[in-house]
């Protein structure tokens, strides 16, 4: 039986323009060229690496968009990213997670009990991202949830 492929991140270090791109990323470990990368409903390709990331924006249906420092960026091969939103009961072993519907931007994990597949207590669960202020004006995101069971 496959095991289920976990989508490796990392984390933006500077904020990133609706026109850059150059990614100042914590570790470009796994970006190697043709590598996609998602950010905030957005694809990028990456073209090369050296301690950053330099990427072509808005691929495969994607449109550049800016983003904020400290955003997750994802990390796979082209396959390894959906255009469109799950469907059906997730099986025992899902192929990739999570899984990501880069033209609507939503963000999905297997949840329940993967010992009975096809059961009604295996289900998709859309995670969702509470922003709050947190002092000198600072913001603080949550994403919930963070993994599939």
């Amino acid at each position: 039986m496959p095991a289920t492929v976990t989508l490796a991140t990392t984390t933006l270090t500077n904020a990133l323009g609706v026109t850059g791109n150059r990614l100042v990323v914590a570790s470009t470990a796994g970006m190697l060229p043709g590598v996609r990368l998602y950010i905030e409903g957005e694809l990028m390709a990456v073209v090369s690496s050296n301690g950053f990331a330099e990427v072509k924006r808005g691929v495969d249906g994607t449109a550049a968009q800016p983003h904020s420092a400290g955003a997750t960026v994802y990390i796979g091969r082209a396959d390894q990213f959906y255009q469109g939103p799950p469907v059906g009961i997730p099986p025992a072993v899902i192929e990739v997670s999570p899984y990501i519907d880069t033209l609507s931007g939503a963000v999905w994990f297997a949840q329940g009990d993967p010992s009975s597949p096809g059961t009604s207590s295996r289900y998709w669960q859309q995670q969702t991202v509470t922003r709050t202020a947190i002092s000198m004006g600072f913001r603080s995101s949550t994403l919930d949830p963070t993994s599939s069971t």
